[in-house]
């Protein structure tokens, strides 16, 4: 039987969600999936959607290439740390777009 690390079988499979959850927003509009969003929120649903499937479809991405890294080579420790600060740095711009979205002009 094929055996991969039990660490990149989490990293793996938590890519995987990531990337479902990522094309549910993104593509299917699941702005539900985003906890603590408001339906009431200035921003526009499809701005949510798309900015906040984006983030997460690529750390979905990042989070598989991560595990395939794994299984692949021997990678060195520190790299999941690394990785968790990308996700925090992320998630802070995705916050940041989302608070400072101002409607563009159509004239």
């Amino acid at each position: 039987m094929f055996g991969l690390p039990s660490t990149a079988l989490q990293w793996l499979s938590a890519g995987l969600v990531l990337l479902i959850a990522g094309v549910l927003i993104k593509f299917r509009g699941w702005t539900f999936l985003l906890a603590g969003y408001d339906e009431t929120s200035p921003v526009p649903d499809e701005v949510v959607a798309d900015v906040a499937g984006n983030s997460i479809l690529r750390i979905g991405l990042a989070a598989i290439v991560l595990g395939v890294l794994i299984v692949s080579t021997d990678v060195p420790p520190y790299l999941p740390g690394v990785f968790g600060g990308i996700i925090v740095l992320a998630v802070v711009r995705m916050i940041y777009r989302l608070r400072t979205y101002t409607p563009a002009n159509t004239t």
